[in-house]
C-alpha cells in the first residue's frame, strides 16, 4: 500500500481532510474540479488530530466546521448559526432603535433652529423699535435741555 499523506483544505463552512497517497487521489476524494493545490488552497498537514483522524479512516473525507477545535467526523455538522444571528438581529434592532432616535433628535432640532430664527427676528425688531424710541426720547430731552438753557438753567 502506497504511503498516506494528510491533506487539508477549507470547503465552504467546513475544513476537510484526507488520507490520500496524492494530491490527484485527495482532490478526487473532495469531488474537486479545480487544482485547489495549485491556487493555494489545499495542503498537506501535519496537524496531530487531523493525522491521527484521517489515518484510521484512508480516503474517506473528515469535516469539522471551519475554525472550530473539535473532532473531525465524517458527517460534521454545519456550525451553529444561532448566536451570529442573534448577534446579527441585535445589531439590526440597535441600527432602528438609533435611526428613529436620529430622526426624532433632527426633527426636534429643526424645530429649536425655526424658534431661534423666530427669537432673532424679533430680537432685531425689537432693537430697530428701541432704536428709533431711543432717538425720539432723545430728541425730547434735547429740546427740554434747550428750552431750559434759553430759559436760564445752568
Amino acid at each position: 500500500m502506497p504511503r498516506l499523506k494528510v491533506f487539508r483544505t477549507r470547503m465552504g463552512f467546513f475544513d476537510s481532510v484526507v488520507a490520500a497517497p496524492s494530491r490527484k487521489a485527495a482532490l478526487a476524494a473532495w469531488g474537486a474540479r479545480q487544482d485547489l493545490f495549485h491556487e493555494g488552497l489545499a495542503a498537506v498537514t501535519e496537524e496531530p488530530e487531523a493525522v491521527k483522524a484521517a489515518t484510521a479512516r484512508p480516503g474517506v473525507v473528515l469535516r469539522r466546521a471551519a475554525g472550530e477545535a473539535g473532532p473531525y467526523r465524517e458527517d460534521a455538522p454545519p456550525p451553529d448559526r444561532s448566536r451570529r444571528d442573534a448577534a446579527e438581529a441585535d445589531l439590526r434592532a440597535a441600527e432602528r432603535e438609533h435611526a428613529a432616535e436620529a430622526a426624532e433628535l433632527q426633527t426636534q432640532r429643526e424645530a429649536l433652529e425655526r424658534r431661534l430664527r423666530e427669537l432673532e427676528e424679533r430680537a432685531a425688531r425689537a432693537e430697530d423699535a428701541w432704536a428709533s424710541r431711543r432717538r425720539a426720547l432723545q430728541a425730547a430731552v434735547d429740546k427740554a435741555r434747550r428750552a431750559w438753557r434759553r430759559a436760564g438753567g445752568t
